[in-house]
């Protein structure tokens, strides 16, 4: 469209030209990116309609005109000019003004549509969609909403893991450097020693921090559908009380289960088994000597809790723990991954996990729950 500087300077006839070739051009272009008129849609919309007009009245006129033996004076009525002007009139404009009042709201509509899908293509998703009622656009728009807050919360998970990482990483690759730096000069055979036994455990905690970034990363930007298999939950839960009785020795392991022993659950059985050691082993870490272990099954959930007699969680972080690289007490190690993943793996479950108050040995009580039959 001309500036308005230049516009001033176009005649009449010079304008109603350019209107028409810009008009005629929005007919005419056939590429996939062209720009879509208002005006095409309108006058497709009102031909149709004026057509369907048409042919309505054409098959009432002939349908009066077989009345023409016995009651002519209708036929001489609908032919003079007070009657037939009307009729005329009423044909053109109705087909009009329905196709406007019709298609001039899905048309704004499509338009907030594509603008709002321009946006998300230059990556700006903090834009929405705005809500419409439409029958047709209405649930196009809520998806494109949808689609925004996924691609928001990805990113922002993104940059979190990140920024999270980098700090992660710094510790022990400062640690390596330094033990590198005593291995060219050793001073003894016992400090070179040292040295290589500090860089073998660095190198472990940065490929366990690895291998648990990538886990989250896994479960955050995908699903768990092709995973799902049917699972004995008897013999799995006891399996895990079995490991976590061995590496745990040193804690006393008190396992209660009231679940029939030939039910199945649908789970991810590596993914789950990973939430559970998660648990137990933050349990573990901060019980004194006692680790309570629950299972059951109420109102079609698989319910799960662990309690311990430690500190427990304060209220005001019960929250902010299944943050990703949070940590509450850095003496005990970790990344602050462990826990985010469990969430996330309960997610994909479609079932939550939650810290609650304590019920028997005072410390900190886990609860996580899904669904028995989950195959969606």
């Amino acid at each position: 469209m001309p500036p308005p500087a230049e516009q001033k300077k176009l005649t009449a006839y010079r304008y109603g030209k350019w209107r028409w070739l810009r008009f005629r051009r929005s007919w005419t272009d056939t590429r996939a990116d062209r720009i879509p008129s208002w005006s095409r849609l309108y006058l497709r919309v009102y031909t149709r309609l004026l057509t369907l007009t048409v042919l309505v009245l054409a098959a009432s006129i002939a349908t009066l005109a077989l009345t023409l033996k016995t009651s002519p004076s209708i036929w001489q009525t609908l032919t003079t000019a007070k009657a037939s002007i009307p009729i005329a009139l009423a044909t053109l404009l109705l087909p009009a003004v329905t196709a406007y009042r019709w298609m001039r709201p899905v048309w704004l509509d499509l338009v907030m549509v594509r603008e709002r899908a321009i946006d998300f293509t230059g990556g700006r998703f903090n834009t929405r969609a705005r809500e419409s009622h439409s029958v047709i656009i209405g649930p196009l728009a809520r998806t494109l909403n949808a689609l925004a807050e996924r691609m928001e919360r990805l990113i922002a998970a993104q940059r979190e893991l990140t920024n999270g990482i980098s700090h992660e990483l710094r510790t022990p690759l400062a640690r390596v450097r330094f033990a590198l730096e005593n291995l060219r000069e050793p001073a003894s055979a016992a400090e070179y020693n040292s040295a290589l036994a500090s860089i073998d455990l660095d190198v472990t905690e940065l490929d366990e921090l690895i291998d648990m970034s990538l886990t989250y990363a896994r479960l955050e930007y995908s699903s768990l559908q092709s995973n799902l298999e049917s699972t004995l939950l008897t013999a799995w839960f006891d399996s895990q009380i079995t490991d976590a009785t061995l590496l745990y020795a040193d804690k006393q392991l008190v396992p209660q289960a009231d679940v029939d022993a030939s039910l199945r659950v649908v789970m991810d059985k590596r993914l789950m088994s990973y939430a559970m050691r998660n648990l137990l082993r933050n349990a573990s870490k901060y019980a004194r000597s006692r680790i309570m272990v629950g299972l059951s099954v109420k109102h079609g959930n698989v319910e799960i809790y662990v309690e311990d007699d430690g500190a427990g969680v304060p209220p005001d972080q019960r929250e902010r723990i299944f943050n990703a690289f949070v940590r509450l007490d850095r003496q005990t190690g970790g990344y602050g991954l462990g826990l985010a993943i469990t969430q996330q793996v309960l997610r994909a479950h479609h079932g939550r996990i939650a810290v609650t108050d304590p019920l028997t040995l005072g410390g900190a009580r886990f609860e996580m729950s899904w669904p028995v039959g989950t195959v969606a």
